[in-house]
């Protein structure tokens, strides 16, 4: 229809589509529109299919899944898949509408370099999710719809019950499975996570739960401190903080969240500028990256004189700076809470 038309409005065409195959398809029709050299169709499916990821970012797994096994000519598509799915980890590997994306729409052989890419914001228990949304697949015969063989061919498994796998592929994915779950740190998983959504699968061992739980109690994990921030006029930055690691001697808050279409960790600390003064800052400490160093995404700051002492976290005397918009906002500090998590 577009060669007859030369429409090059693909969301007059594919408007209401979300199938995992309809996207997959029109990963097909980006490549086929790089080989016969019709740029305009190629530019036009790229626009629909990044829009696709921006409402659903789940879909991001299956463009790049279908993406990489077509190689150079969808290379670009592949990238932003990717790229989306660095920044929003959770919504993307994790999908809200059921067989929607999501990990399970990954080929087995990509599950170990996605889940534990290095540059993904991935959280430990969202890589544990990932794994188990993989083991769940394998119960339910690749419910997803897609089942990839080792050649990278794949076929629509129309019903449950309708194509059975052979028992040594469920077993050689729940091997695989088990294999990948020994890498997590599962120290850094909420003790809450742990006993209510770890220890109720077979993805680790009782002994793999007591050193986590040791680990956590020996750091102090088990019983933090937090704060709220309420009121600013950057509404990202609202929420409640959990006390977690040190800076200059003084405990840090953190709390997960959402900057610029990424999942990022909201940071609060003491930080001592090279004239000796400090001061209070709400910011996001980039991965990777050391506090109070010119990569902060800074929004608020406090100086330290404005508070009872410098281990005090100061209610009010907040003021933007950078990224911050008004009004500023104030801090409630909360004693001793029971491995409370972060707002999401």
């Amino acid at each position: 229809e577009f060669c007859f038309t030369d429409d090059g409005n693909a969301n007059h065409h594919f408007e209401g589509q979300v199938a995992e195959s309809f996207v997959r398809s029109l990963v097909r029709v980006a490549a086929a529109a790089h080989y016969l050299n019709i740029p305009r169709l190629e530019t036009d499916v790229f626009q629909t299919l990044t829009a696709k990821i921006a409402d659903l970012p789940s879909l991001a797994c299956a463009v790049y899944d279908e993406s990489i096994q077509l190689g150079n000519p969808v290379e670009t598509l592949s990238g932003m898949a990717l790229e989306k799915i660095r920044a929003r980890p959770r919504s993307s590997l994790l999908p809200v509408r059921e067989n929607v994306g999501g990990v399970r729409s990954l080929n087995e052989s990509l599950l170990e370099s996605i889940v534990f890419d290095k540059q993904s914001m991935a959280s430990e228990f969202v890589k544990f999710q990932c794994l188990q949304k993989w083991e769940e697949g394998g119960e339910n015969g690749g419910s997803t719809g897609t089942v990839r063989g080792t050649e990278g061919n794949s076929k629509e498994v129309l019903a449950e019950g309708t194509e059975e796998k052979e028992p040594e592929v469920s077993e050689q994915l729940s091997t695989t499975i088990t294999d990948l779950a020994k890498r997590l740190d599962l120290s850094r998983i909420p003790a809450s996570e742990l006993i209510s959504v770890v220890a109720q699968s077979h993805l680790v061992t009782r002994d793999d739960l007591y050193q986590a739980y040791q680990s956590q109690a020996l750091s102090a994990q088990r019983t933090k401190n937090k704060i709220v921030v309420e009121g600013a006029g950057t509404p990202e930055v609202n929420g409640t903080y959990i006390q977690g690691g040190v800076h200059e001697g003084i405990p840090m808050y953190h709390m997960e969240g959402i900057w610029d279409d990424r999942e990022v960790i909201f940071s609060v600390f003491v930080c001592t500028f090279p004239n000796g003064e400090k001061s209070w800052f709400i910011t996001i400490v980039p991965q990777g990256k050391v506090p109070g160093k010119n990569t902060d995404v800074d929004f608020y700051k406090c100086s330290v004189s404005t508070s009872d002492a410098c281990g005090m976290i100061p209610s009010k005397g907040w003021r933007q700076i950078s990224n911050g918009q008004a009004p500023s906002p104030t801090c409630l500090f909360v004693t001793g809470c029971l491995d409370d998590k972060a707002s999401e």
